[in-house]
């Protein structure tokens, strides 16, 4: 009796362990949990600034390059059709004498054509025609906000020339950005963005296709510092007038720990992924 009673005790404890390992295995501890989601919001922070410069950088590329198009004027016309949109000044409003400055007004709470409330002033100094190799573009704000987040910085994007058929760009990014709730993110970034395609409107800018390379470092909104490197066999997309990324996955490191974001697969939603240690948890795209 005595040896059967201390065999079913240690098949009973066995079962005990098996089952905790069980549910040890298909759901994170709280420290995990915890880690989770304090990834989960550096993610979503690096999402954001990550979409704010690409938000700004096509209201640039609408604008600008419009108006270049067509003489540099300003404001800038769309073939015949006159671009509804912000106050644009030209210092040179010619093809031939560079640098110039543009100025682009948007007032107080303009609706840009990605859905983005804007107010405030983007400043452009374009260094020559960009359609020359080593051309680049200086970008800085004066009282200016996108869906009430404040921008600050400077923003270099020099043009590169083809790769292949497609004229790509290196940008150099030092972004500080106050947010609505009072938060504040810091963003630099080094990165390529390639117009992979004109979406079918070959004199329409603001819904072309972008593909996205290269890294950046940061700031997040509880001031812990990250990196980020996108995977060159999936870089980011964004484009066709949607204001978020649609595809690609990026790692960012923070304190010696990974988080990965993945952007989808080409759907157009504010959705991405974040996965810590092959947990993953979906988080919404903020603006």
């Amino acid at each position: 009796m005595k040896r059967t009673n201390v065999l079913a005790m240690m098949v009973i404890a066995f079962g005990v362990m098996n089952f905790t390992t069980s549910c040890s295995s298909s759901s994170p501890s709280p420290d995990a949990s915890a880690t989770l989601t304090a990834l989960t919001a550096t993610a979503s922070d690096e999402t954001q600034s990550a979409s704010i410069s690409e938000n700004v950088d096509n209201e640039v590329d609408n604008y600008v390059t419009t108006s270049a198009v067509n003489g540099y004027k300003a404001p800038a016309f769309l073939g015949s059709e006159l671009i509804m949109g912000p106050v644009i000044t030209v210092d040179k409003p010619d093809s031939t004498n560079f640098p110039k400055t543009f100025t682009i007004n948007y007032g107080t709470n303009f609706i840009g054509l990605r859905g983005d409330t804007i107010s405030g002033e983007i400043i452009v100094v374009v260094s020559n025609k960009m359609t020359i190799a080593g051309s680049s573009r200086t970008i800085t704000f004066n009282n200016f906000s996108i869906n009430g987040n404040a921008i600050y910085g400077t923003k270099i994007y020099t043009y590169n020339g083809l790769t292949g058929i497609h004229p790509t760009w290196t940008s150099n990014v030092n972004d500080s950005i106050v947010r609505e709730d009072g938060a504040t993110l810091v963003w630099h970034s080094i990165r390529t963005r390639e117009r992979v395609n004109n979406n079918g409107t070959p004199l329409v800018y603001w819904d072309d296709n972008y593909s996205i390379s290269g890294g950046s470092t940061g700031v997040n909104a509880k001031g812990v510092a990250y990196t980020s490197v996108i995977d060159p066999n999936n870089p980011l997309l964004i484009g066709g007038g949607w204001p978020f990324f649609v595809q690609g996955t990026v790692t960012i490191t923070t304190t010696s720990k990974t988080v990965v974001i993945d952007y989808g697969n080409g759907a157009k939603d504010r959705k991405a992924t974040a996965t810590v240690n092959g947990v993953t948890k979906t988080f919404t795209i903020k603006r």
